[in-house]
């Protein structure tokens, strides 16, 4: 067996020395060629003692480098060349334009391939098929590869784009432009019998071949993860000239605001407005899901101080959020979600203690001061340890604890709302130690305060 194989000195499971070991030993006849960095040369040295026959160092690695190093050991393995540049697969250089890697098709390579006059694009996102499985991702390739093998009237090039996108290429006749589709929808219900999430989406026709990348930009992308808004549908053909317009944003500054000002009413109504006009303009799943999580997540954090339940309903409702698989599961799920919260800050307002509720007002206006209990319990003529077991007992949490939610929670709208220091905003809220910020925020949030805030600008 002649082949080259390369291998990083980094490795999870076995490193790069011991799997040069175990080559050498195995299949001395194949070429081992070992990527290193500069801090781990050292290790190189025994790599090439046990058979490797080459190095390349990561900070220097470019095409001509590997092109060169590659040819260096073909040259080891008797009758073994490399492709030369104009032998690049079809499919090679179909990806490279389909992922923006390149501008257009060599026609003149590809004149020798598509001899037929239309075209059309489909694409499986395997990922959503499997559910997270990857143990069937190329069962699923070669299922599509077998059917169209025995349709000799015409071309198609079947490739994985991005490790999870299944896209294929065809090229036939105009008068088998029915046919096509009829051929597409028999190999979706195929998988789709096998695989319950499989969910294709087919381009319109077209006659230029430089065109491919447009389509699959404008018909396969859009729409290749909306198999969750159609549990009935395995085949979706796209419009040819469809053109959609972004999503509008979320006015997270106003929800923050009304939850701040204890408007929780109208603060879930805008959060349920939002998630119901994403569910209408047809949103990818797992935006539309991390999207309801991030403002859910808003919200409990701030109705905690009259229900007391925020961990233990995040958790709730979020595994409640991730279950669901269609559709109308998730807006039935979400509207019971609401349905709650509604009903918890109807019965949160009704029971709250009016002493803990000014105490609670005071710390909401005077967070950002050095405040602790001995202070609360002299403002508001109580003892220390009294007041200490009363806010505890009532609250459903200790008094730091407390605060320092309160803080967070407006380190939160700071971070998502300027562009002011981390340091800055930590002391703008009342810390004085940036490390201890860092602590309690990332202890409330999971996240750290740089974390938060990048996931906020993408949201």
């Amino acid at each position: 067996m002649s082949a080259i194989v390369l291998a990083d000195i980094v490795m999870p499971v076995m490193d790069g020395i011991e799997f040069s070991e175990i080559l050498g030993k195995k299949h001395p006849e194949i070429q081992l060629i070992i990527l290193s960095s500069y801090d781990k040369f050292e290790y190189v040295k025994t790599t090439l003692l046990n058979g490797a026959s080459d190095y390349i160092l990561k900070p220097t690695l470019n095409p001509e480098n590997l092109l060169k190093t590659l040819r260096k050991a073909a040259e080891r393995i008797p009758g073994f060349r490399l492709q030369a540049q104009n032998d690049v697969s079809y499919k090679a250089q179909l990806e490279r334009v389909l992922l923006g890697f390149k501008d257009r098709l060599d026609e003149s390579v590809f004149a020798n391939l598509f001899k037929n006059t239309l075209y059309r694009l489909f694409a499986l996102n395997v990922k959503d098929c499997l559910r997270g499985s990857t143990n069937d991702i190329f069962s699923v390739k070669r299922m599509v590869e077998d059917f169209f093998a025995e349709k000799e009237e015409y071309v198609v090039q079947v490739m994985f784009l991005q490790e999870e996108i299944l896209c294929g290429v065809i090229n036939y006749r105009v008068k088998d432009d029915e046919d096509v589709i009829k051929s597409l929808d028999e190999i979706s219900q195929k998988i789709r019998r096998i695989y319950p999430f499989a969910f294709f989406v087919v381009s319109g026709n077209f006659s230029n071949m430089q065109e491919i990348r447009m389509f699959y930009q404008k018909n396969i992308l859009p729409e290749i993860g909306k198999g969750f808004y159609y549990p009935e549908k395995y085949l979706y053909i796209a419009e040819a000239d469809k053109t959609r317009e972004k999503p509008k944003r979320f006015e997270f500054e106003e929800y923050t605001r009304e939850l701040s000002d204890k408007q929780y009413e109208k603060a879930l109504s805008m959060f349920q407005n939002y998630i119901q006009y994403l569910c209408k303009y047809q949103i990818e799943e797992g935006k539309l899901k991390n999207l309801t999580k991030n403002l859910l997540y808003n919200y409990l954090m701030e109705t905690e101080k009259i229900t007391g339940k925020s961990e233990e309903l995040r958790e709730r409702f979020f595994r409640e959020i991730e279950k669901t698989q269609w559709v109308n599961e998730f807006t039935e799920t979400f509207s019971r979600i609401t349905g709650d919260l509604a009903l918890l800050i109807e019965e949160g307002k009704g029971a709250e203690d009016d002493v803990i509720r000014h105490i609670k007002e005071y710390l909401e206006e005077h967070y950002q001061e050095q405040l602790d209990l001995s202070n609360i319990a002299e403002k508001f003529n109580f003892s220390y340890s009294y007041l200490s077991g009363y806010f505890s007992q009532t609250v459903k949490e200790g008094f730091s604890g407390y605060l320092n939610r309160i803080r967070i929670r407006h380190a939160m709208e700071y971070l998502s709302g300027s562009p002011l220091p981390i340091s800055q905003i930590g002391e703008m809220v009342g810390y004085t130690e940036h490390s201890y910020f860092c602590r309690v925020f990332k202890k409330i949030t999971s996240e750290t305060p740089s974390e938060y805030r990048r996931r906020m600008k993408r949201s």
